[in-house]
């Protein structure tokens, strides 16, 4: 009997998707940061701008007048825009990158349980198999003695029906039945009942294979198709 041994290594292709899902995460988790460090680089611009600003104005208001860069109001209102949109793009692939999170982790909630359930008691479900096996191998034996027994009553009955055919032709000839048949032939009600039996046989054969499962199909047969053999006349 083969034995499987155990395993406490998860199948090659868990490993990979394991693999896998923790390769996206790590993208996330990077893409994430370098958006974050990308928006404090244009708030740390922004600010500076701002403070420019600031000192350009609190000098004017004490006479010192310094002129202003070019479109300074416009540079810095741009800025704020920008950086409001940058923020909004941001907040948004946050979100994103926190949904992905979520699904890969569920991937691998699922991935731990389906390589638990694997490496579980291998033993016991090798015995389930050999079992179901050995179901299985009664039950082409009983399907195997059922066809000999169909095969034996068929030719039971082509006998009988030869004997029938023999004592017919002889009964019209006006000569007595031959030695051998006299005694052991059926009469026609007896070849018709046999008949109707092997018809029977025939058909909870055919739905068996058709309308059962291949074991309760084979236990029926069994049941029903061998309950005695025809009786001779």
């Amino acid at each position: 009997m083969v034995r499987i041994g155990r395993s406490d290594t998860p199948p090659a292709s868990i490993q990979t998707e394991q693999q896998r899902l923790q390769a996206i995460r790590l993208a996330a988790e990077q893409e994430l940061g370098r958006l974050r460090s990308e928006l404090g680089e244009r708030v740390a611009a922004v600010e500076q701008r701002e403070r420019e600003l600031v000192d350009a104005l609190a000098k004017v208001a004490k006479g010192k007048a310094l002129p202003l860069p070019a479109h300074a109001d416009e540079a810095l209102t741009h800025a704020r825009v920008g950086l409001a949109a940058r923020a909004q793009e941001l907040n948004k692939r946050e979100i994103e990158l926190g949904v992905r999170e979520q699904a890969v982790f569920k991937l691998e909630t699922d991935l731990a349980r389906r390589a638990t359930g694997e490496l579980v008691e291998p033993d016991k479900r090798l015995a389930q198999i050999e079992a179901r096996l050995k179901a299985l191998q009664e039950a082409e034996k009983a399907f195997a003695r059922t066809q000999a027994e169909l095969a034996i009553a068929s030719d039971e009955l082509a006998t009988r029906n030869a004997a029938l055919l023999e004592r017919e032709r002889a009964a019209a000839g006006g000569m007595p039945p031959t030695a051998g048949l006299a005694g052991g032939a059926m009469s026609r009600a007896d070849l018709t009942d046999l008949e109707d039996r092997l018809r029977k046989l025939e058909h909870e054969t055919r739905s068996a294979s058709t309308e059962r499962s291949f074991g309760d199909g084979l236990r029926m047969l069994e049941r029903k198709g061998t309950r005695g053999k025809p009786p001779d006349a």
